[in-house]
């Protein structure tokens, strides 16, 4: 019997409600339902918070949940301890060590290890790392300056021992090969998909459900994100008070996603606009909530300034719901022309695009019809074809490299 290729997905994250989690949710799915012989694949996630991903492993997956290690579940307990937090809040300006394995991945006789987030570590095996976006060199005013300087070190480190680098765009790609000396044939692009491909569609019911325990207007625009400064609710909030004052229209916005700290500046100047009653801030919902906001809003607004794919602009077009799109990184790539769009620093512009989504059937009828042609160009199910391929192409570049050695 030909032994199987073993392939370690390393997806120890805190959070599996942000959008990285979601889309590992949708990934392992279609892996799972792969049916691929040839190949077999462990998620590795942390044992306290292995529920989110569990019903969707089966087949050639399996699910594996690590302990936090015991020196971290003790720094857990001794930040209650007010001197011990002044203590680590110093350590945390520090940049760290570069993480290195610990020793699971090896243990275990792995080929392959899949860094699917931009967490990762340092193996003793062929890796594929899947960085996000370089928005700390784009952005840097919204990191602090040793998270930049953090995520330097380890981006060169990742990048120099990864057999391949895996981003969701060519525009990442290029951003990727212009700030640092990688080849570009180490450099795969991958879409995901929409990751709703995941769920059923909601029911009449759930829909009804939802817009009744949240009190939902009979029109509004919607936005879900974490309240990141990149995020760029702001020129929403603008764009929405110029509407009330040139228009007369109480445009009404439903948002979804964690609130960070910045959400206080958000609040000050919703206060200052005079339309803090027209802003609504839901937090994390369950999928077939999110999904029953999706279809009943007038549009997705996707204002972001920075990106490495846009999930919801997808998710948008499955839901068959208009989307206005910032015309910033990667989105223009992404949404094809199922979207319109709009420089992400001009409220002026998107609130033209607000009223005309308010006015014209035609026009949200004429974007649903785009983006659902472009969304039949996106799929998990092609995404997991893509990774299996890729994984064998690792397999195949260490066995060569074993047998020249």
């Amino acid at each position: 019997m030909v032994r199987k290729l073993r392939v370690a997905i390393d997806c120890r994250i805190d959070n599996p409600q942000q959008g990285i989690g979601t889309a590992l949710l949708a990934f392992a799915k279609a892996l799972s339902d792969s049916g691929n012989e040839n190949q077999e694949y462990t998620f590795i996630v942390r044992e306290n918070v292995r529920d989110w991903l569990a019903p969707y492993v089966y087949g050639p997956c399996t699910l594996t949940g690590i302990p936090e290690p015991t020196f971290s579940a003790m720094k857990a307990s001794l930040r209650r301890i007010a001197p011990l937090r002044l203590i680590k809040a110093k350590l945390a300006n520090k940049v760290r060590p570069i993480p290195v394995s610990d020793g699971y991945v090896e243990s275990q006789r792995f080929d392959i290890v899949h860094f699917p987030t931009q967490t990762a570590y340092k193996a003793g095996l062929p890796t594929i790392y899947q960085p996000h976006d370089l928005q700390h060199l784009h952005y840097p005013q919204f990191f602090p300056e040793t998270e930049v300087a953090q995520r330097e070190r380890e981006f060169r480190a990742f990048f120099h021992r990864a057999t391949y680098i895996c981003v969701q765009t060519e525009w990442t790609k290029q951003d990727l090969i212009c700030h640092y000396e990688v080849a570009r044939k180490k450099v795969v692009v991958v879409p995901w998909g929409s990751v709703f491909e995941a769920y059923g569609n909601p029911s009449p019911r759930e829909i009804r459900a939802a817009v009744s325990k949240y009190a939902l207007p009979s029109r509004f625009f919607f936005y879900p994100a974490v309240t990141w400064p990149h995020k760029n609710h702001e020129v929403i909030l603008r764009a929405i008070h110029l509407l009330k004052r040139d228009a007369g229209v109480d445009a009404q916005l439903i948002l979804t996603g964690k609130s960070t700290n910045f959400r206080a500046t958000l609040d000050s100047l919703a206060r200052e606009l005079g339309i803090s009653a027209q802003i609504h801030h839901l937090g994390f919902l369950p999928p077939a909530e999110l999904q029953a906001i999706y279809s009943t809003a007038v549009a997705m607004i996707y204002p972001s300034k920075f990106e490495g794919f846009g999930l919801p602009i997808l998710e948008a077009f499955q839901a068959r719901l208009p989307v206005l799109s910032s015309n910033a990184t990667t989105l223009p790539e992404v949404a094809r022309d199922g979207a319109v769009f709009f420089d992400p620093n001009s409220a002026r512009e998107l609130s033209a695009l607000m009223m005309a989504v308010l006015e014209k059937p035609e026009l949200r009828e004429d974007l649903i019809s785009k983006g659902t042609l472009v969304l039949s160009q996106y799929s998990f199910r092609n995404t997991a074809a893509s990774f299996q391929e890729l994984y064998s192409r690792t397999a195949a570049l260490q066995a060569e490299a074993s047998r020249l050695s």
